[in-house]
């Protein structure tokens, strides 16, 4: 029943992203917007991002449709999602008001859009079979 609950909360949070379709760009950036730390494009229900990210760093994501304009990339700023990396750099928490302690960005992918998360740990390469 928990799950369930906890399940209609998060579709509740989240049910404005998009549909994530192949070309959909995923862009870690810092909580000002100023800085892009990693980007990372939807191919084949992967998606790899090609930096490491430091652990522990609260960080905002924004979710781009392919090929945006300007305009478009300018509106989504304000809807930035508010996360931050996990303990061991292999997870993007996402932060949401109404949850206490967060979602897991690669299980919300992995259930949700069928997208396998990839991030580099920290000190190593991808290995599929970890990540």
């Amino acid at each position: 029943m928990i799950d369930i609950l906890f399940w209609l909360l998060v579709g509740q949070t989240i049910s404005g992203l998009p549909a994530m379709l192949p070309g959909t760009e995923v862009r870690v950036v810092s909580s000002d917007l100023l800085t892009v730390y990693t980007s990372a494009i939807v191919e084949d229900n992967n998606l790899f991002f090609d930096n490491v990210l430091e652990p522990n760093v609260e960080v905002q994501i924004l979710i781009l449709p392919p090929n945006p304009d300007p305009k478009a990339v300018n509106a989504l700023e304000g809807q930035a999602l508010h996360a931050f990396i996990s303990s061991d750099g292999d997870d993007i928490i996402l932060k949401f008001e109404d949850m206490e302690g967060g979602l897991s960005f690669r299980k919300w992918l992995a259930e949700e859009r069928n997208i396998v998360l990839h991030l580099i740990p920290i000190g190593g390469t991808y290995n599929d079979e970890s990540n």
